[in-house]
């Protein structure tokens, strides 16, 4: 991987987490005032705040394993446990504004939006996938391009074996690695290649 590719990701994981944080902390606070408002208990209401974040934590760990995309149930199941997280962080955080004031309810609603948009930055990323290098050196640059592409092919394709007991399909592989059809059909037929030349050795 390249190295300004590299300190790219180092960043932006550095700068979610920065984020996450601040914001978890935040939430915390308004979602205990928010169940003591409820009715909760003490011990209620500082345990409370944790069943929410603690869901977007499950939910949020799913997504930056990025699941494999022809799992549909699963995809949904995990956004949907992200959003539904949010919301419910959401609605507690304004809830608990001291006033219904643009100022104090942009305060209080702020955390768990913060928290969102870093999950989804960090997610959807620039990621370290390479098809073609813009004024590489022919031969040498390029020729690491494919070298790595063909190694996330085959990853990618050992994880489909393990998740589905069978190799992958250049439609999957194309959708994963987000490259042509001609590129994914090459790339599926290099991966059994080795494969198959690695079973016979």
């Amino acid at each position: 991987m390249p190295r300004h590719a590299e300190w790219d990701r180092w960043m932006r994981r550095v700068g979610a987490l920065a984020v996450a944080g601040v914001a978890a902390y935040a939430s915390y606070i308004h979602q205990y005032d928010f169940a003591l408002q409820g009715g909760a208990d003490t011990a209620s209401a500082a345990l409370w705040p944790l069943s929410v974040d603690g869901l977007l934590l499950l939910a949020t760990a799913s997504l930056l394993k990025r699941p494999d995309r022809t799992n549909r149930r699963l995809r949904w199941t995990v956004w949907a446990a992200f959003f539904m997280g949010i919301a419910v962080s959401l609605a507690a955080n304004i809830a608990a504004a001291p006033a219904l004031a643009w100022k104090p309810m942009l305060v209080a609603g702020w955390p768990p939006v913060a928290l969102l948009l870093a999950v989804e930055l960090l997610a959807h990323g620039p990621s370290a996938r390479v098809e073609t290098v813009p004024g590489s050196r022919p031969g040498v640059d390029e020729a690491v391009a494919r070298d790595l592409l063909l190694d996330q092919a085959c990853q990618v394709d050992a994880r489909h074996r393990e998740l589905h007991q069978r190799p992958v399909s250049a439609e999957s592989l194309r959708k994963e690695l987000h490259i042509g059809t001609e590129r994914s059909r090459q790339l599926v037929r290099q991966v059994r290649a080795s494969r198959n030349g690695d079973i016979m050795q």
